[in-house]
């Protein structure tokens, strides 16, 4: 026999029965009355301790514990093992399954509609319950005490006037504060804000024309520049790593530093060959070495137009 959907197979009383997967095991303590039932697998709290409930196996109550220390509730018709947060919040009825909200007594306590009723759940670390539009998101504690502040253009983003490390994007109608990570700075180009390094948000704005065009920085070899949305935002170089301009006109490129250096002291320390004109008479060597002394002469006579 296989179990149902939604349950597992489980020893109670010495018998094998299909129960909620979530339900803890019976209790071996348990020495009462039995006492009969109608409905295999339907549940009840037990009024005598709060972190025990009864289900029906086999048409007879079997007393059953909650894990660690949580506790039984019932709402609507319905058990279920709690912790004690949610099982002393009021009962408050809810209309639309899975809708969520911000508690209205606590910061980091959000409430989900399950089963006609709002259920109570936390935040997990530092972060706080923040409804936008209409659902509650947990966030960090700085952009759920920011001001709210309605947008239009979904996924927008922006820099945060002195804040230079966070940034906000629309998000379901509302600005939502977020921070630069790696210790990166906020920096607004074109349409959108970025996250870049210190150096390249404090950077002149400097505009550009050629997409992707890139360039070297005179007061730093180790920055470049790229073309990027109309401005030229500054980049650095990796690691012992120098920015040069192999020809005119063409893109920058980050090159090893000693190597950059070399290049440079060899075509600044070697002198120009001078130039020495050559004459060619169409004569090999090995000729002109058998011919003798006034045969050479004489042809250089010829060559220069020179009288011997």
């Amino acid at each position: 026999m296989t179990c149902t959907a939604g349950t597992e197979c489980r020893t109670v009383n010495n018998k094998a029965v299909c129960a909620d997967p979530n339900a803890p095991v019976e209790s071996s303590t348990s020495t009462e009355t039995k006492v009969a039932c109608d409905t295999n697998n339907s549940t009840m709290c037990d009024a005598s301790d709060k972190s025990a409930f009864y289900m029906c196996t086999d048409k007879f109550w079997t007393k059953m514990q909650c894990d660690g220390a949580n506790v039984c509730m019932a709402r609507d018709g319905k058990t279920a093992c709690v912790d004690q947060a949610t099982a002393d919040a009021p009962v408050l009825p809810c209309t639309v399954a899975n809708a969520t909200q911000c508690a209205p007594d606590n910061q980091k306590i959000f409430q989900i509609c399950i089963d006609d009723y709002w259920t109570n759940s936390t935040c997990a670390d530092d972060n706080y319950c923040l409804l936008r539009g209409d659902s509650a998101v947990c966030v960090d504690k700085a952009t759920a005490n920011a001001p709210v502040l309605p947008c239009t253009t979904a996924k927008a983003t922006r820099c945060i006037d002195g804040a230079p490390q966070k940034y906000q994007f629309c998000y379901d109608g509302y600005w939502s504060n977020s921070t630069c990570t790696d210790n990166n700075y906020c920096l607004f180009r074109g349409e959108s804000a970025l996250c870049v390094d210190k150096a390249t948000a404090e950077a002149p704005v400097q505009p550009c024309t050629k997409a992707n065009a890139t360039r070297c920085v005179d007061e730093d070899e180790l920055i470049y520049q790229l073309c990027y949305d109309g401005f030229w935002s500054n980049s650095t170089c990796d690691t012992g790593n120098v920015c040069r301009m192999p020809d005119t006109g063409k893109n920058a490129v980050c090159m090893d530093k000693d190597e950059a250096y070399l290049s440079i002291t060899m075509s600044t320390l070697h002198e120009p060959t001078p130039f020495r004109g050559t004459i060619s008479m169409g004569v090999s060597v090995r000729d002109a070495l058998s011919w003798g002394p006034s045969v050479v002469l004489g042809a250089l006579a010829i060559a220069f137009g020179v009288g011997i």
